[in-house]
């Protein structure tokens, strides 16, 4: 299908891929922001997932529990964002503290019933897989076709991007594939497997397992593609994405000899 695809862009000299929505999650597993620009290096957009919020074993706080994540429920119900240059978190009744407070570890623990703390990257990223992830508004809209009276929102599924793509798009038509959008570089490396955090509620939108149960019954539980940089720079919304073939990939993105 690529192959087609790009034969197709050529011919009408129309990207058929444009970003349209980006996103960062200055703190793990807490709301993020909507901007109109994303910087992007090697790790991934930056200062992306740059904090996290984790128990007194030190594990991350998350919406699953894994070797190294454990989960914390109420997450969802806090956000950060980038202000005057600096991490501030919002509490559901609207306050905001910087990350360079003396009371900001006093009053996640008590917001989220255990102790607590917000911990800086050290060596090993703080991202769940890849450097970046992205939305293909194609299947967004195949699942919202599945559950008509769902809310399937973007902020659902927690992305950087959301590309509009062509109607029958899937995120296994782009691994493989180098994007250009931007000064940007990418390689889509393998699909993202979903879990839980799907179905959590935020904001204006509940709690719905529904979308997590059809996502594993129609979509093999992949929905949304995970990608590398292969050069940094910036991406804005409305930016035009070129498409081109790139090296195959094992799952991890490591180029394959063969």
């Amino acid at each position: 299908m690529p192959d087609l695809l790009l034969q197709d862009s050529y011919r009408t000299g129309e990207p058929l891929l444009r970003v349209t929505a980006l996103w960062h999650y200055p703190i793990k597993s807490t709301l993020g922001e909507a901007v109109p620009r994303l910087d992007l290096d090697e790790r991934g957009a930056v200062g992306d997932r740059l904090y996290a919020i984790a128990d007194a074993a030190g594990k991350l706080g998350s919406g699953k529990t894994t070797e190294r994540f454990t989960r914390i429920d109420n997450l969802l119900a806090l956000s950060a964002k980038i202000k005057t240059g600096t991490v501030q978190v919002v509490f559901p009744d609207g306050r905001e503290i910087n990350i360079g407070s003396d009371d900001l570890g006093d009053e996640l623990s008590g917001f989220l019933g255990q102790p607590v703390t917000l911990k800086r990257e050290q060596a090993i990223p703080h991202h769940d897989d890849s450097a970046v992830h992205l939305l293909l508004s194609s299947e967004l809209d195949g699942l919202q076709t599945l559950l008509p009276d769902a809310v399937i929102d973007p902020r659902r599924f927690r992305a950087n991007m959301l590309l509009q793509t062509p109607a029958g798009m899937t995120g296994g038509d782009l691994v493989d594939t180098v994007l250009a959008l931007g000064s940007v570089r990418l390689q889509v490396t393998h699909k993202t497997e979903r879990c839980r955090m799907v179905t959590l509620a935020q904001e204006d939108f509940g709690y719905d397992p529904r979308v997590l149960r059809t996502i594993v019954q129609e979509f093999d539980v992949d929905f949304g593609i995970y990608a590398k940089v292969l050069k940094p720079g910036s991406v804005q919304v409305g930016d035009a994405v070129d498409m081109a073939p790139g090296p195959r990939t094992d799952f991890r993105g490591n180029a394959l000899g063969i």
